[in-house]
Order: structure tokens, then C-alpha cells, then sequence
């Protein structure tokens, strides 16, 4: 069994951030939020430096006190997200800071991961100062029990007790290869982890249908961004359909 439905998805673009190229604000649902900012490419450090590519530093902060084992762990993943899915070899020898910050407290599952994930693809594509070989959208999948069978769900409710489950990010974009699925060009998975809880287990036909799933889902949220970023108004105009397709055909 397997269910693809999402909550309420939540899009903003963060205008009055001081000091840094593009901001997003990104929510599952209103106890799953988190909020992201791009700078870059600046001058990088003499240590950070890179002769054929940009460094990309990526901080994560926690909705209260600092930053722990976990925000670090969440940092390394969204870091190697952004070097997969941004063309670094054209900005030899800068920095691109990413800074994501929890709006809300983890809730059970990786939802607060996949927001943040989403968060900083929406800051990448506002700053607009860094090319991209798509767009990347995550989603969270849970394992539920129901009966004696195992269901895999995305977008799972704050209080539902998870077998396990994981998080897939997949980059979306009109020059990849593979079958378009409804409005969404072909995709790839650049991102995931799954797993069971202890003394619980899954086979590779799991993985695969979680993955299916969780593809199906970030479909949704891909359609979401577009639509996000075809009502956003700059100061004084508003951004074209054909400026809207540049930004999300990549």
C-alpha cells in the first residue's frame, strides 16, 4: 500500500534580508517550516578556495539554542544537494553561503528536511546568481503500519507512530533524460536515505515503491514551486509566463 497525498504546501519568497542574494520560506504543513538564504558567489576565504569550482558552505540552525549533531548531519546532505545540482565550474575560486533556518521544532520522520531542502531551492532560484542544472524538491516518506501490513506514505501527520522511513530529492529538469509524467519534465534522484526502525525491517521492492512514491510526490511539489514563482511580483511588474518557464526549464 502507499499513499501520495501532501498536506498544505506553503511558498514564500523573504524580501528584507539583509546581506544576501535570494531568501525562501518553505512549509509542509504549519508545524513544518523552515526558512532558507543564498549569497554568492562571493569571495571566498584563501583556505576555502577552489581553482575550477565555487565552495559551497551550507549552515544549518535550529529553531532554538545551537546547533547540534543533527543540524550538522542535515547541513552535509542539503551541502552535497547544492554541488549536485548547481554548475560550481562556473564560478572557479568564490563561495556560495547557504543559511537554513528551522522555523519549527523536527517532527517525527524527515519532513523538517525536506522542507529545508525545498527552502534552499527556492533562495537559489530567487538569488538567481547561480546556474543550475534543475530544480530540486524533496519530500518525506513514512513507513505505517496498518494491520500487518506496511504502508509507504509522504507527507505523514505529526502524531501517526512511524516504522521508519526516509527522504528523496530529486532534480527536475527539461534536459534530463526519461519519460515526462503529466507537467513535470523527467527527474533524478539526487538525494536519499531510507530506513527501518529497530527490529523492523524492508525488502529492495520497498525501496523501490518509496521511491516511486516519493517521486510521484515531489512532481506535485515541483508544480507547486512553478506556480509560486509565476504569482511572486518584483517591485512594480510581474514576472511573465515566459520568465516563469526560463527559470523552471533549466
Amino acid at each position: 500500500m502507499s499513499s501520495t497525498a501532501l498536506r498544505s504546501i506553503s511558498i514564500s519568497s523573504e524580501e528584507g534580508l539583509d546581506g544576501v542574494d535570494g531568501s525562501a520560506r518553505f512549509s509542509f504543513h504549519p508545524s513544518c517550516s523552515a526558512l532558507a538564504s543564498v549569497s554568492g558567489p562571493i569571495t571566498a576565504r584563501l583556505a576555502a578556495e577552489h581553482p575550477a569550482r565555487a565552495t559551497v558552505e551550507v549552515y544549518v540552525r535550529p529553531l532554538s539554542s545551537v546547533p547540534g549533531t543533527a543540524e550538522k548531519s542535515r547541513g552535509m546532505a542539503i551541502r552535497e544537494i547544492v554541488e549536485r545540482s548547481c554548475l560550481l565550474a562556473q564560478h572557479p575560486r568564490t563561495l556560495i553561503q547557504v543559511v537554513v533556518q528551522a522555523l519549527t521544532n523536527p517532527t517525527p520522520g524527515y519532513a523538517l528536511l525536506a522542507a529545508e531542502i525545498n527552502a534552499c531551492t527556492l533562495a537559489l532560484i530567487n538569488a538567481g546568481s547561480i546556474a543550475m542544472r534543475g530544480v530540486v524538491c524533496a519530500v518525506p516518506v513514512g513507513r505505517v503500519k496498518k494491520g500487518s501490513a506496511i504502508s509507504v506514505e509522504v507527507d505523514v501527520a505529526d502524531d501517526v507512530v512511524l516504522e521508519g522511513g526516509g527522504c528523496f530529492a530529486f532534480l527536475f529538469g527539461f534536459a534530463l533524460s526519461g519519460p515526462i509524467k503529466g507537467s513535470a519534465p523527467p527527474c533524478e534522484d539526487v538525494w536519499s536515505t531510507y530506513s527501518a526502525r529497530p527490529g523492523s525491517s524492508f525488502d529492495q521492492a520497498e525501496l523501490v515503491r518509496a521511491r516511486e512514491v516519493a517521486r510521484e510526490a515531489a512532481a506535485e511539489v515541483w508544480q507547486c514551486v512553478k506556480n509560486s514563482i509565476r504569482h511572486q511580483k518584483t517591485i512594480g511588474e510581474t514576472q511573465s509566463p515566459h520568465e516563469v518557464d526560463v527559470k523552471m526549464e533549466i
